[in-house]
């Protein structure tokens, strides 16, 4: 038995997650929202009798640990660590401490980097007098200085760690056939993960060279698109605050943490990514952007809330004089006139707005543009709906006009087959996997065409139609048809019972507001595949006059 393995054995799912989710039993299974996705109806469901978890929202399921990495944003390693120290688990995890000895040797050569910096006046200079770091901020993050490049590679070979960070692409052998350090000459900057680990560096070039600022490379341990700077901290912050302030910069969250506020994350040299969002709508609901005031801070705030808009969260945004970014508006204007700043913070759709209005009529077509590209990315139907009565209430404008479709030819498969069966034939057949049909829950008609499949006898025996569907994407269909097939059925159609309840006292007139607004959430929420199989679902179950 792996170390894995008895973890599994010796935890309760349902006491883990409910400790992270707010569980609500049904039937034999527990349910709640769906933290990984934006979900108005409970789609996240966990079967204690198989010790699985699983979303028919947006497809994500597995064991517990693999729910606390998705969770915490960490490896699935780390997760059976973690769970293991939480609940003082008996495990030895053995040969498996690889990341481990990654963890230990980027701490020891962030203890080589602080030693560097206090030799290197110049690297002190910059610090101290240039940027106006205090001594005592500099010590609380850490910062450090990797030197000529080549000492760090001796003291790496000393201590036994070279390979490690061999490995983590953080030496790289020059033309002269010498290795040095990826971060020469730069102040290093360690990038933490939510439990506080070093899992790689930033580096500042001292000397005008290209890029100034530069990451690790990524690794096993650290992914640079899902990784935020500052989030270690940010998460003990927000136990106080509700919002979170989201910058562009290194800098920029040291210098906000330094005045107090330590809500400050920062991507890491990128535009913000849907994995970044994502992370960010598991801390909060409120999000604060404060981005340079410049026309690439502008654009920074579109891009960002492309993606942020995918998730429950409400997004104000604070418009920093031109030229300045957090860290030099602190500087200038010292911490009072930050608060005054994030106090006037403006939704971002009145924002929006607003910039329309005062936009000469030459521009205005721009701002309607970025309006409508931004309602087009909101996973909220409710909340589409209401951005754009807003801006037809404020500027007497439509947002969206007639459109024109051309009509295209749909391949209709039989209305007994579901949108999952549909696509795991279509897996079997194209991409030629083997599975084992007594591992998914096929009806009749689809499992006889899968043992047709299966048989290889030619696709002359198989119904024309399958032969005609679509198949653009069909490795992700796949996979998502294969995780929803293998959860029991009943799961789903707690979902289904719950919606018809509430659609026949929304019929009868008896539904309470709250109840009108729980049914309007979850009908959109499901997906076009999930609303066929609800119709059927009504078609074949009538609740009786004392409900569900």
């Amino acid at each position: 038995m792996s170390v894995f393995d008895e973890i599994r054995r010796q935890l309760d799912i349902v006491e883990v997650i409910s400790e992270y989710l707010p569980l609500k039993r049904v039937g034999n299974s527990y349910a709640t929202r769906c933290p990984f996705h934006p979900d108005g109806t409970p789609s996240f469901y966990v079967s204690p009798s198989r010790q699985i978890w699983k979303c028919f929202g947006c497809g994500k399921g597995g064991d517990v640990i693999k729910f606390v990495a998705e969770y915490e944003n960490i490896s699935y390693l780390e997760a059976a660590k973690l769970l293991a120290e939480r609940f003082n688990l008996e495990v030895d995890f053995g040969t498996e401490e690889a990341e481990g000895k990654y963890y230990t040797a980027l701490r020891k050569i962030n203890e080589y980097y602080r030693e560097e910096l206090l030799k290197s006046d110049e690297a002190k200079h910059f610090l101290l007098k240039e940027r106006k770091f205090s001594p005592s901020i500099v010590r609380d993050f850490s910062l450090g200085f990797a030197g000529n490049g080549y000492g760090s590679v001796d003291f790496a070979k000393r201590e036994g760690i070279f390979e490690e960070l061999l490995q983590l692409k953080h030496f790289y052998r020059t033309s002269f056939g010498k290795y040095r350090d990826f971060f020469h000459e730069r102040v290093t900057i360690p990038i933490r993960n939510s439990l506080s680990k070093v899992v790689a560096f930033g580096g500042r070039s001292l000397k005008g060279e290209l890029p100034k600022y530069k990451n690790s490379p990524n690794s096993e341990i650290f992914q640079k698109e899902k990784s935020l700077f500052g989030i270690d901290r940010a998460k003990d912050y927000l136990r106080d605050k509700n919002f979170l302030i989201l910058v562009e910069g290194y800098f920029d969250v040291i210098r906000l943490h330094s005045v107090g506020f330590g809500n400050s994350v920062a991507p890491l040299g990128t535009s913000l990514t849907i994995h970044h969002a994502r992370l960010v709508s598991k801390l909060t609901q409120r999000v604060i952007l404060l981005f340079d005031g410049d026309s690439a801070g502008r654009k920074a705030i579109v891009e960002a809330s492309k993606r942020l808009l995918k998730f429950p969260l409400d997004i104000y945004v604070v418009t920093l004089p031109p030229g300045e970014d957090p860290d030099s508006f602190v500087l200038k204007e010292g911490v009072r006139g930050l608060r005054k700043l994030l106090g006037d913070a403006k939704p971002l759709e009145k924002l929006l707005i607003e910039a329309f209005l005062k936009a000469p009529p030459a521009k205005r077509d721009s701002y309607l543009q970025i309006y409508r590209d931004l309602v087009r990315e909101i996973s909220d139907p409710v909340k589409a709906e209401l951005w754009q009565r807003e801006f037809r209430d404020k500027t007497g404008l439509q947002l969206f006009g007639k459109r024109k479709f051309i009509p295209i030819k749909r391949v209709e498969p039989p209305s007994n087959l579901s949108p999952q069966e549909i696509d795991f034939l279509l897996g079997l057949l194209y991409l030629q996997e083997r599975v084992d049909l007594n591992s998914v829950n096929l009806s009749p008609e689809a499992r006889k065409i899968a043992e047709e499949i299966l048989r290889g006898d030619g696709k002359e025996k198989l119904p024309k139609w399958l032969l005609e569907m679509d198949t653009l994407g069909l490795e992700k269909r796949f996979k998502a048809a294969k995780d929803i097939l293998a959860v029991d059925k009943p799961l789903m159609e707690e979902t289904f019972k719950k919606l018809l309840h509430l659609e026949e006292k929304v019929k009868r007139g008896e539904a309470t507001p709250e109840e009108l607004d729980s049914f309007r959430r979850m009908l959109s929420a499901l997906s076009e595949g999930e609303r066929r199989l609800y119709q059927k679902f009504k078609e074949r179950f009538k609740p009786d006059s004392g409900g569900l």
